[in-house]
């Protein structure tokens, strides 16, 4: 290798991989979610299977990933760190992959000569981008699979960028990205299709042999295989979380949720460029459209990810992690950037500013709220419009509405947060499979459980309900929600008599704080600031303090909202059925004795009674 091509690409890719390694240490975390998969590696590690309950519990599948289980294992079977050990750093080997996939893309690309002799420049600054923007480098750990899936999302969306589609070799590639990424998360069913499209186009429009380009797709057998395993050891064509957390279509959530992300990653800054780029395209109509001829596959994958955003946005509502589902859009954006600049003609100077303008842009905001909102991880929210110059506060003031709304209905939860839910479970939980003082001999254990992750994996001698659905197949299906209801007027108006107390039928400032005395007929208990600037953020748009009427209004969508990921309940009697005889008490499990024992039989029956009932 020449010192001209080290210094083009890999240079760029040390500096930024140096910079990924330093971010991904100090926002390093794990989510109590991924205990769940942690669970399912634990169950096959012990011989039971890919289950979360053993048998006489029905299989159900609520890891998600099947690559990602996979990968745990093999880990823990290799070199015995399990996977609360190992999930980082693996997520840190898929971040890394990433930057490497886009360094050897933006190497290959072709530039304009003015732009080719600093290639190396534009590339770091890419590069940089990417390794230091806080949504990206934030779901490079968590122990969930979102860097695995992330860096199989880089890879097919590259891939099919960079072909025509009619070489046998390129589909072939761009299968096997597909797939891998079909296996990570069953998001990647879309990539699949995605992929079958651009065969089809391949074998059709350009006219490419139809036995070599369905040859070239043989790496499609393995979700296809997966598939009909899951239908087969599940039941399902669908993982169980999918009927857990996605209800009815929820587009108020999601276009909030899609509206932050577009705010804060700058978004907005792309608009001009855009639009240049557009006019530059409509005065070459007809080379636009040979290009666009040529180039089919790099079109049906810019629609794939429109219709995956979509769904995200207006089906599903977004998702209970910060930008997760987002999170791979980041380096695709940055590395369109570039080719942008070099189709506009820029010289080196302007492109330089251009991309790093975009870069800052699309990664600073995330590190200055974490910032401003230190002291408040627990809280997870924090009115920023409050910390900027007043001139500023209006441009913040939608953005502080929409954030007051979502964390309300637990959508777009932040790092911090989830770390500090974490390590707060980490440190009351007893050590994994610590055995139980006084435990009868041969008696079954029953778990009913809550925040599923850290508890379930701490407890692999028990069995565990699930009381929110991820991983109970009736839970996730009964059609209950968790709603509290609206509570009556008469209670409200007392509250807001209470709190005004300079009786100008107005609640502003520390008088906001009232709804504290609300906590406990809400799911949220926050510090009395916190509530404040809740109330004054979502529900005070003109600022001059809540009358009655948006007092009442606050309250009641406050205790009556949907809860993204947290909204089934078990249905009335189920949990009775099962009898969960372990409590958690101080730090320990221990055997509530007053409650009778179930045995296999038992649990066999309850499973069978309330699956008929709920699948009327």
């Amino acid at each position: 290798m020449t010192t001209r091509a080290t210094v083009r690409w890999l240079l760029p890719l040390a500096i930024a991989s140096l910079v990924a390694v330093l971010a991904w240490w100090a926002t390093c975390f794990l989510c109590d979610d991924a205990f769940i998969a942690f669970r399912y590696v634990g169950q096959v590690h012990d011989g039971h299977g890919l289950v979360w309950n053993e048998a006489p519990w029905q299989p159900v599948e609520g890891y998600s990933s099947f690559l990602w289980v996979v990968m745990l294992l093999a880990v823990w079977n290799t070199i015995g760190a399990p996977p609360p050990a190992s999930a980082n750093v693996l997520s840190l080997l898929c971040a890394l992959a990433t930057l490497l996939l886009v360094a050897r893309r933006l190497d290959a690309s072709p530039l304009p000569p003015a732009l080719a002799r600093a290639r190396a420049v534009l590339s770091t600054i890419v590069l940089l981008g990417i390794a230091a923007n806080h949504t990206w480098i934030t779901w490079q750990s968590s122990g969930l699979d979102a860097a695995l899936f992330g860096v199989l999302a880089v890879g097919w969306t590259l891939s099919a960028a960079g072909i025509d589609g009619t070489r046998p070799r390129d589909l072939l590639s761009l299968s096997a990205w597909a797939a891998l990424a079909q296996l990570a998360r069953p998001d990647g069913g879309l990539l699949v299709l995605a992929t079958i499209a651009i065969a089809v186009h391949a074998a059709t429009v350009a006219r490419a042999r139809w036995w070599r380009t369905a040859l070239a797709l043989w790496p499609l057998l393995l979700p296809a295989a997966h598939l009909l395993w899951r239908r087969a050891y599940y039941g399902e064509w669908l993982p169980n979380t999918y009927f857990a957390k996605v209800g009815e279509a929820w587009p108020e959530s999601g276009l909030r949720y899609a509206y932050c992300f577009a705010f804060e990653h700058g978004l907005w800054l792309w608009l001009p460029l855009l639009l240049l780029w557009l006019a530059l395209v409509g005065r070459r109509r007809e080379r636009c459209w040979r290009a666009a001829t040529a180039r089919a596959p790099a079109a049906i994958a810019i629609a794939a990810w429109a219709v995956y955003a979509g769904f995200y946005t207006l089906r599903v509502g977004g998702d209970h992690f910060g930008y997760r589902p987002f999170m791979h859009f980041v380096p695709l954006l940055l590395v369109a950037a570039r080719r942008f600049v070099a189709d506009l003609g820029l010289g080196v100077r302007a492109a330089a500013a251009v991309l790093l303008l975009l870069a800052v842009g699309s990664g600073g905001f995330g590190w200055w709220y974490e910032h401003v909102a230190r002291g408040r991880e627990v809280a997870g929210y924090v009115a920023v419009g409050r910390r900027v110059p007043s001139l500023l506060e209006p441009v913040f003031a939608r953005y502080d509405r929409y954030q007051a709304w979502l964390r309300l209905h637990l959508v777009g939860i932040r790092r911090a947060q989830h770390a500090a839910m974490c390590e707060d479970l980490q440190r009351r939980f007893p050590p994994r499979g610590a055995p139980v003082a006084n435990w009868p001999p041969g008696r079954r254990g029953v778990l009913e459980i809550g925040a599923a992750g850290v508890g379930a994996w701490r407890a692999p001698q028990f069995d565990v309900i699930d009381i929110f659905g991820l991983n109970d197949w009736v839970v996730a299906r009964n059609k209950g929600t968790r709603r509290l209801g609206r509570l009556p007027e008469a209670v409200i108006d007392e509250v807001f008599r209470a709190a005004d107390a300079n009786a100008d039928q107005r609640l502003a400032g520390t008088e906001l704080e009232a709804l504290g005395a609300l906590g406990d007929r809400t799911w949220h208990h926050f510090t009395p600031d916190v509530w404040a600037e809740l109330l004054g953020a979502g529900w005070d748009p003109e600022g001059d303090g809540l009358d009655l009427e948006q007092f009442r209004r606050a309250v009641w969508d406050i205790t009556d909202a949907r809860l993204m990921a947290h909204e089934r309940q078990p249905p009335p009697g189920y949990v009775e059925a099962l009898r969960p005889c372990v409590r958690f008490v101080d730090g320990r499990f221990e055997l509530a004795p007053e409650v009778p024992p179930i045995d296999a039989a038992g649990i066999e029956a309850v499973e069978r009674r309330f699956r008929a009932r709920i699948a009327r």
